[in-house]
């Protein structure tokens, strides 16, 4: 009876493993997702500090090409460098110069790099979790 018991046993124990890498895969791949959003909105940020101090120095009187949706821009002229609307969450926006405005954006993107780091680290935490149960997973398949 025991002996009809161990290759159950085992099996089962084998599905647990197959299992917990299966979700384990899943939370990796979710993990990576967010760190490709997070990595978007960083670039973008970072597009529009780049934007601003270009803008803030030598944007008065300048034309440039404004985005209006679908791919298609209309031409405008630069009158004022010194006020900047900008999102702050909520559908709203405050105006601002570009010195706080800058400021704000970096502190957006230092939240966003911490936040970017503590997914990498339990990418990382999952990764050896995975390093763990491979051999158990190999050596309960060769069991079988």
């Amino acid at each position: 009876m025991a002996e009809a018991q161990a290759p159950a046993q085992e099996k089962t124990t084998l599905n647990g493993y197959q299992d917990e890498l299966r979700s384990l895969i899943a939370q990796i791949e979710y993990l990576r997702e967010q760190v490709a959003a997070v990595n978007a909105v960083i670039d973008d940020l970072v597009g529009s500090l780049q934007i601003i101090e270009y803008i803030s120095k030598e944007g008065q009187g300048k034309t440039v090409l404004v985005p209006i949706g679908a791919g298609n821009f209309i031409k405008a002229k630069i009158e004022d460098t010194q006020s900047i609307v900008m999102s702050i969450g909520g559908r709203m926006s405050i105006e601002t110069n570009p010195e706080d405005a800058k400021k704000l954006i970096e502190n957006r993107i230092s939240t966003l790099e911490n936040y970017r780091l503590d997914l990498l680290r339990k990418l990382e935490e999952i990764n050896r979790k995975i390093n763990e149960i491979l051999p158990k997973v190999q050596q309960e398949s060769q069991k079988q």
